[in-house]
């Protein structure tokens, strides 16, 4: 049996930490840029993220910001020193941020131990979680894929309208009897990501797929991945993603530096949602 992945990526995770600790964070760091500081593929990293600290990149960011402003605070600095050590633009930003994690004002902190207390407990740094996994492993070798695919920015709860657009523009062009699969790549979770910056890739599989108006064609990797089954309404899956991360982690394999993604089993307009199943297939080093 393998070991658990869990140890590696937790000193990965604490070298993130360590670096935004030693940031300017004035502005908000680039995603990107922290996974290289993680040696993490990017596809992956603000899942795993938030699965081995248990809060986003924000939280996160918001945290360590208060941390800088409470010396100022306890110190019975002013809030505009206080605001300027945290790197926040305005203290009025600071203060709805104070305000937001302990329920007191810049001006109640300073003279209440209690309140000082309970914002210290925020601002400690997150214990990495050590959940078991729920779900168990499925380890298939997929096949490479080439897909027609659209991408959507926006709503998730709108991806009709983007799989609408795709099936119109290419069964313009192809028979219906040319669609051999349906497919998803979400590169965000709208659990914790406003809907305005949510990037999908809404992707059919059909016989010799070409580039057409704002179509283009998606190649996904074949290999080895760890796959999971989820049953019923698309907005729950997303519980259903994190316990496939949690599960590989935990399995001892090395997620690889290529996208999650999703295959569609059933006809939406033929199989009741209770019993639509979909596949999550996560890349894996083989």
């Amino acid at each position: 049996m393998k070991p658990s992945q869990r140890p590696l990526y937790a000193q990965k995770i604490d070298r993130v930490l360590r670096h935004l600790e030693g940031t300017d964070l004035s502005e908000i760091p680039n995603s990107e840029a922290l996974a290289a500081v993680a040696a993490m593929s990017a596809y992956h990293f603000q899942r795993i993220y938030r699965l081995m600290t248990g809060e986003t990149l924000g939280d996160t960011i918001k945290r360590i910001r208060l941390a800088r402003a409470l010396p100022e605070l306890v110190a019975q600095g002013s809030v505009s020193e206080a605001t300027g050590a945290a790197g926040y633009a305005t203290s009025q930003a600071l203060a709805r941020a104070l305000k937001a994690a302990t329920g007191h004002t810049a001006s109640d902190i300073r003279g209440n131990a209690e309140a000082q207390g309970r914002l210290e407990e925020t601002l400690r740094r997150p214990t990495f979680t050590d959940t078991p996994p729920p779900t168990p492993v499925e380890i298939v070798a997929a096949e490479p894929l080439r897909l027609m695919a659209v991408r959507n920015v926006g709503a998730y709860a709108e991806l009709n309208a983007a799989y609408n657009h795709l099936f119109e523009i290419v069964f313009s062009k192809w028979p219906m009897e040319a669609l051999q699969g349906l497919y998803g790549l979400p590169s965000d979770d709208p659990r914790f990501v406003v809907d305005a910056d949510c990037v999908f890739e809404a992707a059919i599989a059909i016989d010799d797929p070409a580039p057409l108006e704002d179509i283009h064609v998606l190649e996904i990797a074949g290999g080895y991945y760890a796959r999971q089954r989820h049953q019923g309404n698309f907005d729950h899956i997303y519980p259903a993603v994190d316990a496939l991360y949690e599960a590989v982690i935990d399995a001892g394999h090395q997620i690889a530096d290529m996208p999650l993604y999703l295959h569609y089993l059933d006809d939406p307009e033929e199989v009741p949602e209770a019993y639509q199943r979909t596949d999550i297939y996560l890349p894996l080093i083989s």
